[in-house]
């Protein structure tokens, strides 16, 4: 089965459950129970389940299924909980200062998960099209070794050219480039202007290097693109990390406000207002 039908099957599986839920909820509330209450440990169930994929990524002795079986239900499961939650309150701001909370909670929650399944397609390829992958928690000591190379290089051809243009053009344009990370939010858009100005710097320097000057001028040229392509796989890297920093806590925060909202609810015999 090609990705396109898994996909279409998939969603076409989820609308069914969720349509299968919203009748249950109206047969229900159609027989004069309380139907928040049966949505919520409805959805309280669903959250549990999506809260257990951050578990199941940790823990790969268990034959549990498949990372990315786990990654499909998470995906379908989190829009499935959107209706759920919307069901719960019943398609409008709850009025309580708990339930407000909860409600900004999940929130926050599902625009990270969209972002994260939009960064998730999207950068990965990027990083394979721009060459070999590099560790993420590697690139720091890289670009420690290419600002050693470069200021090598740039105390070596003020020695042998006897000349300070090239030491001089790196204080002014290359120092704070290579002293780490840059450019973040250009590499994140696909923009390669920085590297592309730096190039034109180096393109300008050259018209007034004698041949043994440019020769060390095409060496830091080399350098410049090898730490621009740095940049580029730190900035992606931390991007597909920095979310689920965001993701990860402020599920588990909204599962303890949720048993807590539970606990309030079955101790007043109150519901989401």
């Amino acid at each position: 089965m090609n990705i396109t039908v898994r996909r279409r099957l998939n969603v076409a599986i989820t609308v069914m459950v969720g349509a299968i839920l919203v009748l249950a909820f109206a047969v229900y509330d159609a027989s004069l129970y309380q139907e928040p209450f049966f949505t919520g440990w409805v959805l309280l169930a669903v959250m549990g389940f999506l809260a257990l994929f951050n578990l199941r990524k940790k823990i790969t002795v268990l034959p549990l299924g498949s990372a990315s079986t786990w990654a499909q239900l998470h995906i379908y499961a989190g829009w499935l909980v959107i209706l759920l939650f919307a069901e719960h309150i019943g398609w409008r701001l709850p009025d309580g200062g708990l339930e407000f909370t909860i409600t900004v909670l999940f929130a926050i929650i599902v625009v990270s998960g969209i972002v994260g399944l939009m960064m998730s397609r999207i950068l990965p390829p990027r990083l394979t099209r721009r060459g070999e992958e590099v560790i993420f928690e590697r690139i720091p000591a890289f670009i420690a070794e290419l600002r050693n190379e470069a200021k090598d290089l740039v105390l070596e051809s003020a020695q042998e050219t006897r000349s300070s243009t090239i030491s001089d053009f790196y204080l002014r344009h290359l120092s704070g480039f290579f002293s780490g990370p840059r450019n973040h939010l250009h590499h994140l858009f696909a923009s390669r202007r920085p590297g592309f100005r730096l190039m034109n710097d180096i393109d300008n320097l050259q018209r007034y290097l004698n041949s043994q000057e440019n020769e060390y001028a095409d060496r830091l040229r080399h350098l410049v693109n090898k730490k621009d392509d740095l940049d580029f796989y730190y900035a992606l890297s931390l991007a597909l990390k920095a979310w689920l920093l965001v993701h990860v806590p402020l599920t588990y925060s909204l599962l303890i406000l949720v048993v807590l909202h539970l606990v309030v609810v079955y101790a007043f015999g109150g519901g989401m207002s």
